[in-house]
């Protein structure tokens, strides 16, 4: 435990993550959950070397297909799995009960869920909060910014009052 909360501390400090907009650096939300914007080689390698075991990729199939992270993410002896959202087009209850059933078949594990900016993680988590946690629209917006929603919050929304 005491090797994960390092994790969160220097990992905060480091400037080896992708310049997107949008969380920049790994941002702890839970105990055993991080999100954040693209990250590079670096990152996968210091994430798997504070005892990171997952690795979620929401990037599209255009995106992903830019980026050998699937090759730094096993080469660091962690799982990775694809979850493509290209775009709000991408949010579907399908894509969030995929995402659901990764996150509950590691719940013990330390994982770390990103896509270019943050934008479609706290997108994903928005609408999982409240598809299938229940929460209520305001609660599940807030725990969809908390986790880096931003430009799509209209969209999440607007699905979430239907």
């Amino acid at each position: 435990m005491r090797a994960i909360y390092l994790f969160a501390v220097v990992i905060l400090s480091l400037p080896i993550f992708s310049t997107a907009k949008g969380i920049e650096t790994a941002k702890q939300v839970e105990q055993n959950l991080w999100v954040m914007g693209m990250p590079r080689e670096e990152a996968i390698e210091y994430f798997s070397q504070q005892g990171g075991d997952i690795v979620i990729s929401l990037l599209s199939v255009p995106e992903q297909s830019q980026t050998a992270e699937s090759t730094w993410v096993t080469e660091n002896g962690m799982a990775f799995y694809h979850v493509a959202i290209p775009g709000a087009d991408g949010l579907t209850l399908a894509k969030v009960r995929l995402l659901d059933k990764v996150l509950l078949e590691h719940k013990d594990k330390n994982v770390l869920v990103h896509c270019a900016s943050g934008n479609r993680v706290g997108a994903l988590f928005a609408l999982r909060a409240a598809w299938l946690d229940g929460k209520e629209k305001d609660l599940a917006l807030k725990i969809g910014r908390e986790r880096g929603l931003t430009s799509l919050e209209k969209t999440v929304s607007e699905m979430l009052a239907q």
